[in-house]
């Protein structure tokens, strides 16, 4: 059975077409990690362990529902397990298929060092263009691995609104602020617009693990540090004035297995979630190919409409 963390939100009885939806990325998440940040200790340990640090003043965990968690932010979410499944575990095809709902089957044979890009027509940003031309669009992504390949030709439509590159490593400490730091360029040019749509891409925990592996300290405080930026971003759009009736969601491409993200042998390296403010989402399992039929149907668009027929389906509960 698909584990849904269920924290102290109530679940919503349907899904309810929205006007705004953010699509957040944190790359190269492991879900099994994920989940232990999480609970990271019940919530009346007699002695509350610090959570894992390596570069900054280590956190005490904090009570979220059941638990001690280190991840205070993400711990309201509803959370269903998901899995890449289909092309390499590597961030540009999963982001391709992350960002159209379309496969190699469909794209070609993405990958992180080949030329094949995404086909005229398949992005997420084509699609809401084609069925709510009045829907502002914004991407927030690194240039090397979703960049052109995955969005030039929504940007050379004009389907794709404003695309921003996303922040620096901030190393040694790899907080992610730099990334959050650009989003409020993407809410101005937003501009109050009552319909938009803002994809934003975390690199931090990626990058650690190739460094430090998943096995380590330095990884899982990436993690946590960018449950911490999503923080910040939750409190940036609500300083904008729209995070209210706005649907967040929030998932990774690949997971991790050490250093690396090929060996397709440990299953985590494909173990993947998606997370949801509004507790509206059906039980697992998910996969990737499973977002943008998702994101579609969260801004009351029938996926049926478009060809080629999408393979996935929307996670909405209605």
């Amino acid at each position: 059975m698909a584990r849904v963390t269920l924290v102290f939100c109530l679940m919503a009885n349907s899904a309810d077409a929205a006007d705004r939806v953010v699509l957040v990325s944190w790359d190269g998440v492991r879900r099994d990690v994920l989940h232990e940040l999480i609970e990271w200790q019940p919530f009346d340990a007699a002695v509350p362990e610090p959570c894992p640090s390596a570069n900054r003043q280590p956190e005490r965990p904090v009570r979220c529902g059941q638990w001690l968690t280190c991840m205070p932010n993400l711990c309201r979410f509803q959370i269903v397990d998901s899995s890449d499944v289909e092309g390499k575990p590597l961030t540009k095809p999963q982001h391709a298929q992350m960002l159209t709902g379309y496969g190699p089957r469909e794209t070609g044979d993405i990958t992180n060092a080949g030329t094949v890009a995404v086909p005229a027509g398949m992005t997420i940003y084509e699609r809401l263009a084609e069925a709510r031309p009045e829907v502002v669009t914004v991407h927030l992504g690194g240039l090397k691995y979703i960049g052109r390949s995955v969005i030039g030709n929504a940007l050379d439509s004009g389907a794709l609104g404003l695309s921003l590159k996303r922040g620096s490593y901030d190393h040694p400490r790899f907080t992610g602020a730099n990334t959050t730091e650009r989003v409020p360029q993407g809410l101005e040019f937003i501009n109050n617009s009552t319909s938009f749509f803002y994809f934003i891409h975390y690199k931090t925990a990626d990058v650690v693990a190739h460094n430090a592996s998943d096995r380590s300290d330095s990884y899982r405080e990436a993690i946590i540090a960018n449950d911490t930026q999503l923080g910040r971003l939750l409190d940036l759009f609500d300083d904008f004035g729209v995070l209210d009736g706005t649907k967040v969601f929030v998932t990774t491409d690949h997971g991790f297995d050490g250093n690396s993200h090929v060996n397709l042998q440990n299953i985590t390296v494909a173990q993947t979630w998606l997370a949801s403010r509004d507790f509206d989402l059906m039980d697992g399992p998910a996969t990737l190919l499973d977002v943008t039929p998702t994101v579609l149907d969260a801004f009351g668009i029938d996926a049926a409409q478009f060809t080629p027929a999408y393979r996935g389906h929307s996670r909405l509960r209605h």
